[in-house]
């Protein structure tokens, strides 16, 4: 939910408005507990067995800890990253219905979470787990948590806080609270904004982070040390930071107006968008953009997904600018 909101928080208006309609979009399974962006974080977990989903929240990616082989490990033929690639294509395929866009969405907001954590991109490979360890729930600790996965998922105890959905005002305010301090460490940044990205390289990445931090400094059946869980906290932050500025770039894109032009069979020029059902819209144009007074055509309320605008051809040339 932290990842969530995150996002939600750096949403173009535009972007914001198609994801709160898709959220309210009723499904075979949901409820109040997930009917809002950020507590539909939560609806992947909620039925995944229903579903059938479960091997879509991780990828094992295997790591030997002490030389044990791994070369006849078979991971699960359908993973977090498929998962994620397909819920970008359901979006990208001007043939899909709202229901299925509406299910893409949650996994995406739930994906790009699960993705962040180190341990949902790994598998350890050792002598007491020659079949690995799904990624640290077969490495087991002792203390709070009873195996490595565990104290990863909590965050270090990072994540402790029990929020009850739906969203009470004061778990609202923990939650709140508990995003804004992410966010003053980890000020939003653009950087995957306008492009699609390669998923397996975040994969890559949280590997990366499971043999530096999550299996380094702790050893089998022993408690993680004060340092260490400083280390799963700080690094948790950082991955719930990240996750949510990914999703906001990613539904910023996939969501976005994109105006296109076209040519018409009858000779006219057009220009199409995505756009909300209901929102109205306004095409200006103008022959000299740095003129500050531009021409408004009547407003065009979406009555679908794509809204389209035709006018004759003009000899010379015309900018046009879209305006929710």
């Amino acid at each position: 939910m932290a990842v969530a909101q995150i996002a939600y928080n750096h949403l173009h208006p535009t972007v914001k408005a198609k994801c709160d309609a898709l959220i309210a979009v009723p499904l075979t399974y949901g409820g109040t507990a997930t009917n809002t962006f950020v507590t539909a974080a939560c609806w992947a977990d909620d039925f995944k067995s229903q579903l059938g989903s479960g091997t879509w929240h991780y990828i094992d990616l295997p790591i030997s800890l002490d030389g044990t082989s791994y070369a006849s490990f078979v991971p699960p033929s359908f993973d977090v990253v498929q998962a994620i690639n397909q819920s970008i294509a359901t979006f990208r395929n001007p043939s899909a219905t709202d229901a299925q866009q509406a299910i893409s969405l949650r996994y995406l907001i739930h994906f790009l979470a699960d993705i962040q954590q180190p341990l949902h991109c790994s598998a350890a490979f050792f002598a007491s787990q020659p079949g690995g360890d799904a990624g640290g729930n077969g490495y087991p600790i002792s203390g709070t948590y009873n195996n490595l996965h565990s104290l990863w998922d909590s965050g270090g105890g990072y994540l402790a806080d029990s929020l009850p959905r739906p969203l009470s005002t004061a778990s609202r305010t923990t939650l709140n609270n508990r995003v804004a301090t992410i966010e003053a460490a980890h000020p939003y940044q653009s950087v995957e904004a306008g492009r699609l990205p390669d998923v397996m390289v975040w994969a890559q990445e949280a590997k990366s982070l499971a043999v530096t931090i999550c299996y380094s400094g702790i050893a089998l059946n022993t408690a993680p040390s004060a340092g260490y869980l400083q280390t799963a906290r700080s690094t948790t932050e950082a991955r719930i930071a990240l996750g949510g500025q990914r999703l906001a770039d990613l539904l910023n894109t996939l969501l976005a107006v994109n105006p296109t032009p076209f040519r018409a069979s009858n000779g006219d020029f057009g220009v199409s968008w995505n756009a909300v059902v209901g929102a109205t819209y306004y095409l200006e144009w103008t022959d000299d953009p740095a003129d500050p007074t531009w021409n408004v055509r009547p407003p065009i309320t979406a009555s679908s997904r794509t809204a389209t605008f035709q006018e004759p051809m003009i000899p010379g040339r015309r900018f046009y600018r879209l305006r929710r």
